[in-house]
């Protein structure tokens, strides 16, 4: 028999469909929407309402998110101060199910939950991820840039000196690097990133899946004089590409370059060379021009 509520909000068909399956008692670890409140997953609902609680971050805000969906099951507050402190985890029992929310995105990843969820693991309560919208991957599936390799480097410190040391661990790394910024740091840490990375392609991520959702993609200078121009208001994502490969061996990426020069201008043919080969973009330039006269 169909939940009544559900129903309403999912439909019957549904609704019927998410009864059949079997969930087992524990800890799922729900993945809510970062902007548009449509992008939450059926079974993340079908979860909230079979859980005896859904802890929180912020009970306030996940009350919006229940309140839309005709949801009332009863919340309490877990953050990071308080989220393995016995008023929380002597709510836990073996045998119901819990869900644990962030104020937005997946819980954990740049939000409370691991103290938690390493209880219920110590404890031989079961954890189950449900998935669902993060902020990060959302950037990197939009941004155009590498996504085959890639790490994840949360908040920057504040403090300069901290903030240039971390930039200075990441700036031989060859994978894409991901970041989350504030819009009153964004501009200092930019200006760090290309004292320290030098001018590498760049997307900034802002307000993503919210109503000013915004791709910004270009080289660091270019999106410097952006958001000199700009004021940065809202939660921004800075996804930068590797540090380029090094060809020690030019002649593989000249081969390259005479293979695009048939298909492109000669700008665009030295751009894109230069953006994966550890190579000065004046001897592309000129190797470029070489290769035009010896064609003509």
């Amino acid at each position: 028999m169909t939940d009544p509520l559900l129903s309403s909000v999912l439909g019957e068909k549904i609704s019927q469909k998410l009864h059949d399956q079997q969930h087992k008692p524990g800890l799922y670890v729900v993945a809510t929407p970062i902007g548009n409140i449509l992008d939450i997953s059926l079974r993340a609902l079908y979860i909230f309402k079979k859980s005896k609680y859904i802890f929180a971050e912020d009970t306030r805000q996940t009350k919006k998110l229940l309140n839309f969906y005709e949801i009332k099951t009863p919340l309490i507050t877990c953050h990071e101060y308080n989220e393995d402190h016995p008023s929380v985890i002597s709510k836990i029992e073996p045998n119901d199910i819990y869900a644990l929310v962030s104020d937005a995105g997946t819980p954990l990843i740049s939000d409370p939950g691991y103290r938690i969820v390493d209880w219920c693991v110590k404890h031989q309560i079961e954890v189950f991820p449900v998935p669902g919208a993060c902020a990060p991957i959302a950037g990197l599936s939009a941004a155009g840039l590498p996504t085959d390799n890639f790490t994840f480097h949360g908040f920057l410190p504040s403090k300069a000196r901290a903030r240039r040391s971390r930039l200075d661990i990441v700036k031989d790394m060859t994978s894409t690097a991901v970041f989350l910024e504030s819009p009153e740091r964004i501009l200092d840490s930019l200006q760090d990133m290309l004292e320290i990375f030098g001018d590498r392609r760049a997307c900034i991520c802002r307000e993503i899946t919210k109503i000013f959702e915004e791709f910004r993609r270009g080289n660091l200078s270019e999106l410097i004089e952006y958001f000199s121009k700009n004021k940065p208001i809202g939660e921004f994502l800075v996804i930068i590409s590797g540090k380029r490969e090094i060809c020690i061996d030019k002649g593989a990426a000249f081969v390259e370059l005479s293979a695009e020069l048939k298909t492109e201008t000669l700008k665009n043919a030295v751009m894109k060379v230069f953006s994966k080969y550890e190579i000065s973009k004046k001897a592309i330039y000129d190797k470029a021009l070489e290769i035009k006269r010896e064609s003509s």
